[in-house]
């Protein structure tokens, strides 16, 4: 990839057009999923699969997903990156390149995140349709947790009432030792959701493992939910690990 290769962003559904006009097309959330004409000649950037963001992304948490995709991006680092879209121009002859992704108009999407860190790194693109990057960066804000509130509970009636739950030591998980209570067997259901909205909203996001989790620290314990329950009301237990 040179300084003269001309690099645009755009939505899945202009690849075919693309493609016409001689550009590289290539998916910045791994596999193309839905019915778009020649998705079977878009290339792939390996590494930025965006299928375990899946549940983040449906629960509106695009705070989670920026910091997901931006972990991601800075894991494989801008060499890597550049490296890959050179090789792939090299192997289809071709000068331009399309970094594609899903969103239309001003919908959250990955490819703004993407064209965001390349800029960073001094490496210019441009979008093909009409979107405001402005609207894009007020999305990456967007921490859903937040917006929904908590219930005015303090660190250390959180705290002191998780201290004297039953926990269950997670033996499916040796290699991350750790322990668990349910939320049926907590005595207070009202209270065990207002615990989780405390958590989601006053939790420190920590990535682990490709998974966002919001953290809450209390007396020498760390206390997480699982993101894949969407609302605050599906969540079904509250993990907690003794800090090393």
């Amino acid at each position: 990839m040179t300084q003269d290769t001309t690099i645009i962003t755009a939505p899945f559904a202009y690849a075919a057009e693309l493609l016409k006009q001689n550009y590289l097309c290539i998916s910045v959330t791994g596999k193309v999923y839905g019915n778009y004409k020649r998705k079977e000649e878009i290339e792939r950037i390996r590494g930025l699969n965006t299928y375990r963001f899946y549940h983040n992304q449906k629960a509106k948490d695009y705070f989670a997903c920026y910091l997901l995709y931006r972990d991601n991006l800075q894991r494989l680092g801008i060499e890597k990156i550049q490296t890959t879209i050179s090789s792939l121009l090299i192997k289809h002859n071709k000068s331009k390149v399309a970094l594609l992704g899903y969103g239309v108009a001003n919908d959250f999407c990955y490819r703004h995140i993407l064209s965001d860190f390349l800029n960073q790194n001094n490496i210019t693109t441009a979008e093909y349709t009409k979107t405001s990057l402005k609207a894009q960066k007020e999305l990456w804000k967007h921490n859903e947790y937040k917006v929904r509130g908590h219930f005015n509970l303090t660190d250390d009636l959180v705290g002191k009432t998780l201290e004297k739950s039953k926990w269950i030591f997670a033996k499916t998980m040796p290699k991350n030792p750790h322990y668990y209570t349910l939320r049926k067997e907590f005595s207070n259901n009202e209270l065990f959701l207002h615990i989780v909205s405390h958590i989601r909203y006053f939790g420190k996001p920590k990535i682990f493992e490709g998974v966002l989790y919001r953290v809450f620290y209390y007396n020498g314990y760390k206390y997480w939910e699982h993101p894949c329950d969407l609302l605050n009301e599906d969540v079904i237990l509250i993990n907690r690990k003794i800090l090393e």
